[in-house]
Parts: C-alpha cells; structure tokens; sequence
C-alpha cells in the first residue's frame, strides 16, 4: 500500500500550502451563470503541441488533436527523444528541456533574454519577461518520468530538514511547467503560484508552463480520450457523480467531502461510498460522469469491467501515489485504465508524492464548476511544480460549456443515450428549493415522453417523499418490465430492489431481483452479490419457487468444496 501521509508530513504540508498562499488572493472562484466562460479562455491558437519524432505514433496523435481543435500546423515541435517511458536527468535536460526551451524562446512563445550559459544541472539559462503559451501539450512518445540521480542531489533547506522530499525524480510534465523560470531547484519541489489563485497575476500568469500529456495505452484510446472531450464539451457533461470515501486520512476525505458538495449544487445525482473498500457490485454505477475517489492500487468492481465505458466527457480521479507510473498499460494502476474506459480528463503521480501534494480534488472541482477548462482546474488545484504529478486529457475540454437548459433542450428533441440525466439533475435542483411538486411534474412530463430506468427511479423517490408510496410501487414494477436492459443498468435495477425492500414492496423487490439475475449481459459478480439477498428475500416472502431456482443458480456459481 502507498504511504501518502504521516501526521508530520500533513503538517508540513499545511505550512508549505500556507506559504504559498502568501500574498495570493483567496477569493472564491465565481460559477457562472450560464456556464460560459471568461474572455481570458485558453485558445487553441496558444497551445503548443509536442511529439516525439522517434515513435511512430507520437506525430499522428499530435495531429490527429491539432486538426480536431483547430490549432495551427506552426505550434507543432517534433522533438528526437527517446521512447521509452523511464529516462535520467541528463536526458531530459539535453534531449527535451533544452531543445523545448530554445524552440519556444526562438519561435516567440517565451519571451526571454538568452545568454550562453547553462546552471548546474546543464539547463539553458535565460532571463524571461513573457509567456504566450496557453497549454503545452506533450503527446504519447515524450517519456514520462525522470529517475532519481543521487549525484545530482543538491539539498535545499526544505529537503535538509525532511529527508522524505530529498529526491529529484520527478514527472516529466511537472518539470517542463519550469521552462519560463531559470535555476530552479531539482531537489524537493517548487511552490506553484497558479495554486488555489482564482485571480493570479502577471508573474503566477508569465512564470508557468501549464502542460497536458495526451498519452495512455496506445493510439486508440488516445484519440478516444481526446474525442471523449470534444462529445462532452459540445453536448454537455450528462450522469451521475461517485464519491468513494473511506480513506485512511482526514484531509483527503475532507476533499471529497467538499467535492461531493459542489456536486450537489450543480444538480448532480449522487452517490457516495464509505466503505474503505471501491464500489462494487452491490450498488449501482450507471452513467459516471464523475468519478472521484481514493487509496486503493487499481480499480475493481464496475470499473475493472472490460466491458465497463464511461460517458462522454467523463473526469475521473482516484488518489493513490502512483495512480500514474503505468499510464500506458491498461490493467495497471489508475490512469492506463481509466483511459481504456472512456474517460476524457484524469491526474495522477508517477512517483510517491505525499497526500498533500496531489491534486486537491475539491479545488479541481470548484474551477470546473466555475466554468474553467480541465488544464486551468488541474494548475488551480496542484500546489506544487517539480514534483510527481501528472495531468491526462484534452487542456482545453470545459465540462460546462453547455448550460444545463442547452442539455434539456436537446434532450427534448433528440433524446441520447445519457441525456436523461439532464432532467435528473434539473429535478434535483427544483428539489433543493423544495419545489417537489414541480419537480415531479417535470420529470413525469419528460418520462411520458422517453421513459427511462433511471428516471423513473427518481420520479419514485419523489412519489415517496410526497406520501405516494402507492405510484411509487408502481414506478418499481414498471422498471421490472423493461426488456433486456443494458448492462450498466443492470446494478441500477438492484439499487430499486434494496429500495422496494425498504418500502416493504416486496413482491415488486422480487420482480426486480428476477429481472436482473436472469438477464444475459448481468456481469457474474453482480450475480453472485445479488443472490445471497434475493434467496433470502424470497425465503421470508414464502416464494418457494424463486428460492429453489436462485438457489441452484447460487450453487452452479458456488459449487460446494468436496468433503475431505
């Protein structure tokens, strides 16, 4: 297991933050209305895009990229590194910064008065005044982490007094955020002047290279991770929201606490898990806009389903120290495989970095909330530069460039496979100025239209909450009806039947139970979750004949051990 936090380092790292916060405005980041964005938007035209002329696949995913967000042929560099994902300090500094420095200050990106002189790690040194860059984007092919070089190491006050930051392996991203500013330190980290700075000035601004990496387990599922963006950019961000608590430390489930907050306000449905174990399934895990969770190695339950997809524009994150350090295998770790599932933004660390100096997801998702792009959340949000974090996805993908009446609208015209959740969250928010009735309305005129598994399981919770237990029965028995759901529903169906138990409606439970145990894409572990329940909900209902047939069914899939 990673070991993030002692209590010391968490204290350590309350008084970094607090010193980076110095000077800094703290005033909240404002949401916008109608989600659009602020005149200062990061523009395709100030974005560079980096790949490696030594892998075959690194140029056609540059431009595969450039070509679907209209950045200028000009902004491409084609740098010859090496391919592998692994490289020393000496490599990095001779093979990628320095190239990627002189090119950007000779072609007016970064504006600088150059010398002949190099510091002591070999880096070009120049003086610099400017910085046009919106995002520097590095694609599949520029490698990703820098080793550690003990003979490199020169200590820092802050290392000297904490060993545990005497390192100066790093990801390489994290480094390249250094290309504006000159003789700065490989041991430790660099404070981030872009941190939790809703308002950041001339020199938060000129100072950092803010860089995306389009990388991930093959060609494919790069280009599908970029278009993931573009879909749930263009027709708005559509699902439900997961939180998966149950960490080991405060200050990350303070985070997520926070997190789940923002989400609420936004409409959002909502789940949450704090169990220290992942989702499972148990529960459902239908359509998973969000996704924000934490401390397990890799994903399981839904997650780790091959046949498991995100929606479009999905961001997921999953804390965990190195979330990151196998970004190109698809069955390691957090990032590979988040990939592979469809999502289109994601962070994480390529080496261990400490709790507090990861993303903090709930600044994350207030930048997102406030209508900034994927790469303005992930440097509002990471406290520190040189150091081992990473973020994946398209810089410029803003989840809320649609505004929710836009999603309705659509939905209303030319309903999709996800646009339901619009109405979902636009009956949540009218439930939270406790418009109950008007929500009902809503969603029931919508459901007329476009009946739907999850939205009529909403339009049952809002019968219940208005003591009508009988249309909210009937909601159940309509959901038990529905012909081959798809699978994703399928632990949707067995949220409605612990529901249906809970409101004694018990036969319908029942229906339920059968619906999703006999269906033909139910994943085996849903089934054997479900079925210790079902065989005992039909034992107390006296329904002997579901009993005896879930019961052969548990003992195909569980075959008793033979005696010895």
């Amino acid at each position: 297991m990673p070991h993030f936090c002692s209590k010391f380092l968490l204290m350590l790292a309350a008084l970094v933050a607090a010193s980076i916060a110095l000077g800094q405005s703290s005033a909240p980041l404002q949401t916008p209305a109608n989600g659009s964005s602020a005149s200062t938007a990061p523009s395709p035209a100030r974005v560079v895009v980096v790949a490696n002329s030594r892998d075959p696949d690194s140029e056609p995913i540059a431009r595969y990229y450039m070509q679907k967000r209209g950045i200028p042929e000009k902004n491409l560099i084609l740098l010859d590194t090496p391919v592998e994902q692994d490289i020393t300090w000496g490599v990095f500094v001779d093979k990628i910064f320095n190239p990627l420095r002189y090119r950007l200050v000779k072609d007016g990106w970064l504006q600088a008065y150059t010398t002949d002189s190099k510091d002591g790690e070999g880096r070009l040194r120049d003086v610099f005044y400017g910085n046009k860059i919106d995002f520097l984007v590095v694609c599949y092919g520029i490698p990703i982490r820098i080793l550690n070089d003990a003979a490199r190491l020169k200590p820092t006050p802050l290392t000297i007094e904490h060993k545990e930051l005497d390192t100066n392996q790093a990801a390489v991203d994290s480094e390249l955020s250094l290309l504006a500013a000159s003789d700065t330190p490989t041991a430790g980290f660099v404070a981030n002047p872009l941190f939790n700075k809703p308002n950041p000035d001339t020199y938060a601004r000129t100072s950092v290279v803010k860089v995306a990496r389009l990388d991930g387990p093959g060609i494919n599922a790069v280009k599908g991770m970029i278009d993931s963006a573009l879909a749930g950019e263009a027709q708005g961000l559509e699902g439900r929201a997961y939180i998966d608590m149950g960490g080991p430390h405060e200050e990350g489930e303070n985070w997520l606490k926070s997190a789940s907050t923002s989400l609420h306000k936004l409409g959002f449905d909502l789940s949450e898990d704090h169990a220290s174990s992942l989702f499972s399934w148990h529960t459902r895990f239908d359509a998973p806009a969000f996704y924000f969770g934490w401390y397990a190695g890799q994903p399981s339950g839904p997650i780790a389903d091959p046949l498991f997809h995100f929606p479009p524009g999905a961001i997921a994150i999953h804390i965990h120290s190195f979330s990151g350090d196998s970004i190109r295998k698809a069955d390691a770790r957090w990032v590979g495989p988040l990939i592979v599932r469809g999502v289109a933004a994601t962070v994480g660390n390529v080496f261990e970095p400490y709790l507090s100096f990861t993303h903090h997801i709930d600044l994350f998702m207030d930048a997102l909330a406030a209508g900034k792009t994927t790469g303005e959340a992930s440097y509002y949000s990471v406290p520190e530069l040189s150091w081992m974090e990473i973020f994946v996805g398209d810089p410029l993908y803003r989840p809320f460039a649609v505004n929710l009446p836009e999603e309705i609208d659509r939905h209303v015209k030319a309903p999709t496979t996800y646009s339901v959740y619009a109405v979902i969250r636009q009956m949540n928010l009218l439930q939270a100025q406790s418009k109950l009735t008007e929500a009902l309305a809503f969603g029931q005129s919508q459901f007329d239209q476009h009946p739907d598994l999850a939205l009529a399981f909403s339009l049952a919770q809002l019968n219940h909450l208005l003591n009508q237990d009988e249309q909210a029965r009937q909601r159940l028995a309509w959901a038990a009806t529905v012909t081959s759901p798809p699978r994703e529903d399928l632990g949707l169906l067995g949220e409605m039947a612990h529901w249906a138990v809970d409101q004694d409606a018990r036969r319908t439970a029942l229906d339920l139970y059968a619906h999703v145990l006999a269906a033909p894409a139910a994943h085996p572990d849903l089934v054997k979750t479900l079925l210790p329940e079902a065989i005992s909900l039909a034992k107390d209902s006296g329904a002997d004949d579901l009993r005896i047939l879930w019961q052969k069914q548990s003992d195909i899939l569980n075959p008793p051990h033979p005696a010895p």
